[in-house]
């Protein structure tokens, strides 16, 4: 195989041979071409178009083969079309052949990379038509080189001309694939079919170049080859390749193509034009698909039915125009507050509806009642007004109010209207609900003053030695006296505070107060054993958590082995190894760490032998039934000869009678804590019995 075919004055050479073309063979030549542009351009739309990467990738490999086959079916088909005198039936080396539609494919691979850029810069038009004119001519002179002529001659200045205008015709190619589909005056049909042909035009032209550069002479002594095409078989070889790929192409990318429209056309049906929001229709499917969910799974859902206020007011003063810009900002700030898997939709003229699933409590809507409604707060500024819109959000439940999509969003709508005459910003259908959700967030709102203002106080429950009757330390419990509601329990303000994002103050409140309480028993001489003060994943979770610690016992003055941390089982199942590096951190400064309400949380037993732990608590669930229940005894004597293996102290928590007392210590467990040892006091309280305590140990002692 020659590449430098430029020496025409060789001696060896025989006489300069004519050649000729078959009209209708050339015609062909093109049209495939034409074919091979308008595959390429379509398939390009369908990279453009593709979701994902790997579709992408996979139109652009499938793109590169079709266009690079209609490519060398073009250079072959012109090729026949060719005769040189005395050689009317050439024929072709198969291994050339073959290798000379790599080059047309990669050729074609980089001319889609870039025709699929939604815009190109100047820089990047130049280097695609390159690549392309590159790719193109390779093939060209690769394949005529198949043809295995001794004779075959390059002139040089049509060679490099050729380059050139396969150069310049690529860069048109691609540049009016560009600007032809930006025109209005065509459809979109219509721009691919005048690009597709445009290019087609440009690939055989970069081939009847290069031909004007060959040059036949008649070679003096015929040269062995390898395997050889005849000139039927390339015709039956380029017709069935050609029209197999280029027909599957064209038929593929036309059927996506209907199936993208289609997908179009639904997305336009379920879609509000205005604010590009899922419509009516939308929504009610989807709700349908979210209460069979929750049927399935035992859940509940909320639907959210949200107008604004006043909106009559500014179409009528404003204009239409306005009230359209008022709706559109609407409901892009809608779609902030709510989760991927929810769904907000325009219902019709100022009504949005919002469909909340997975609650796992009715007031658990509020949340989202409530950044909704704090999205709408800022005032809506375009031009020189600036408008204040407020809304209001009427809430339904399933199951509790209904278990019908229709009745849950008239339901949801009852509720706005009594949100408006009300004028409470969100309502739910369920008035009991309502005035719950009311507290709640009143009760939030305490809690953070209460908090700010050091209205909250801690309690403490003695823990007693079970055949001794001494305490072995105490544990400290939050308490809040609301000065209207009276008694807020923890149960109801522990996860309020969770929720509220307050838990971390809350947490830290009790363990600065605990050590602060621990250091004025101390120094009036009171021996309480611990101090146990509970911690919250949240606390744990912080890296600064640590240091949070050793500052507040520094401050307090207050020696680390008189506390004792005490940790849900459920929080150290999902704890994380900067968690338990922080654990063990906390005990090797000497502090003490417990697992409260152990045996409920369904942890591996594998993690007490890796966490540095020194008690377990057993959850007062299996305490109360210990005098009935074999299981329940099973359960604490199985901890409680677990926890003496590894060197734990075991707690039975929840002791109100002698005879559970008794029974529990019976099993094995020689810690307890409950109502029947004491009831949660105040410190004064404690200080006094730890006094009493003192003064009967020192009469016995003088005894």
């Amino acid at each position: 195989m020659e590449f430098w075919r430029f020496d025409t004055s060789a001696p060896s050479l025989g006489p300069l041979l004519e050649g000729a073309y078959d009209p209708l063979l050339v015609t062909l030549s093109i049209a495939i071409a034409c074919f091979a542009g308008l595959t390429a351009l379509m398939l390009a739309d369908r990279m453009v178009a593709s979701p994902t990467a790997r579709s992408k990738t996979w139109w652009h490999i499938g793109g590169a083969v079709a266009m690079g086959f209609g490519i060398w079916a073009m250079h072959f088909s012109a090729m026949l079309a060719f005769s040189v005198a005395g050689h009317e039936n050439m024929e072709y080396s198969l291994s050339l052949t073959v290798l000379s539609l790599v080059p047309a494919m990669l050729g074609s691979g980089a001319a889609l990379h870039f025709m699929a850029h939604p815009n190109l810069r100047w820089h990047q038009l130049f280097v695609g038509a390159l690549l392309m004119a590159v790719g193109i001519g390779s093939m060209h002179y690769t394949g005529m080189e198949a043809m295995r002529m001794e004779g075959l001659r390059y002139h040089f200045p049509f060679f490099v001309l050729s380059i050139v205008v396969a150069f310049l015709l690529a860069l048109a190619a691609l540049y009016l694939h560009f600007r032809v589909r930006r025109l209005p005056a065509f459809s979109e049909s219509g721009m691919t079919l005048v690009a597709g042909v445009f290019m087609g035009f440009a690939m055989a032209g970069m081939h009847y170049t290069a031909m004007g550069a060959s040059r036949f002479y008649e070679p003096p002594v015929a040269a062995a080859h390898d395997s050889l095409l005849s000139h039927g078989g390339m015709a039956a070889t380029i017709g069935g390749f050609a029209g197999l790929v280029l027909g599957l192409s064209l038929s593929v990318t036309w059927v996506e193509r209907q199936k993208a429209i289609q997908r179009m056309l639904a997305h336009l049906a379920n879609t509000d034009a205005l604010t590009g929001l899922p419509n009516r229709v939308h929504f009610r499917q989807r709700l349908g698909l979210a209460l069979s969910h929750s049927q399935r799974h035992g859940t509940r859902l909320a639907v959210l039915f949200m107008d604004l206020n006043d909106f009559k007011t500014i179409n009528d003063s404003l204009g239409h125009a306005t009230g359209d810009r008022v709706l559109k900002e609407f409901a892009r700030r809608l779609t902030g507050p709510v989760r991927g898997e929810d769904t907000v939709a325009r219902f019709g003229g100022d009504e949005f509806i919002i469909l909340i699933q997975d609650l796992n409590a009715p007031e658990d809507a509020v949340q989202t009642a409530e950044r909704l409604l704090r999205a709408m707060d800022a005032p809506i500024e375009f031009d020189d007004w600036k408008l204040h819109a407020q809304a209001s959000i009427g809430i339904s439940i399933y199951p509790d109010d209904s278990e019908q999509a229709d009745e849950l969003i008239q339901q949801a709508d009852t509720a706005m209207y009594r949100a408006k005459r009300h004028d409470c910003g969100y309502h739910f259908f369920d008035k009991a609900m309502t005035d719950r959700a009311m507290l709640r967030v009143r009760l939030g709102n305490d809690l953070r003053d209460a908090l700010k203002q050091d209205r909250l106080f801690l309690q403490y429950q003695p823990q007693v030695n079970l055949r001794t009757g001494k305490w072995t330390g105490v544990e400290a419990l939050a308490r809040w006296q609301h000065p209207r509601e009276g008694n807020i329990p923890p149960t109801t303000f522990v996860p309020l505070a969770e929720r509220t994002g307050l838990a971390l103050p809350l947490g830290e409140w009790a363990l600065r107060r605990a050590c602060q309480q621990g250091r004025v028993w101390l120094a009036a001489g009171l021996e309480f054993g611990r101090i146990a003060v509970n911690v919250t994943a949240p606390q744990l979770a912080r890296p600064g958590f640590v240091m949070q610690l050793r500052r507040i016992l520094e401050s307090a003055d207050f020696p680390a082995r008189y506390l004792e941390l005490e940790i849900t089982e459920s929080s150290l199942m999902h704890s994380d190894q900067g968690t338990i590096e922080r654990l063990h951190e906390i005990r090797r400064m000497g502090v003490t760490l417990a697992i409260d309400d152990f045996g409920i949380g369904y942890s591996a037993l594998s993690y007490l032998k890796n966490l540095p732990i020194d008690k377990l608590k057993i959850d007062r669930s299996f305490v109360h039934g210990v005098l009935n229940d074999p299981r329940d005894q099973a359960i604490i004597r199985a901890v409680a000869d677990m926890g003496a293996s590894l060197g734990f102290t075991v707690l039975a928590e929840g002791i109100e009678t002698e005879e559970q007392g008794e029974f529990v210590l019976r099993l094995g467990c020689r810690q307890g804590q409950g109502f029947f040892f004491a009831l949660p006091a105040d410190a004064e309280t404690i200080a006094v019995a730890l006094n009493g305590s003192r003064r009967e140990e020192s009469a016995l002692g003088r005894r």
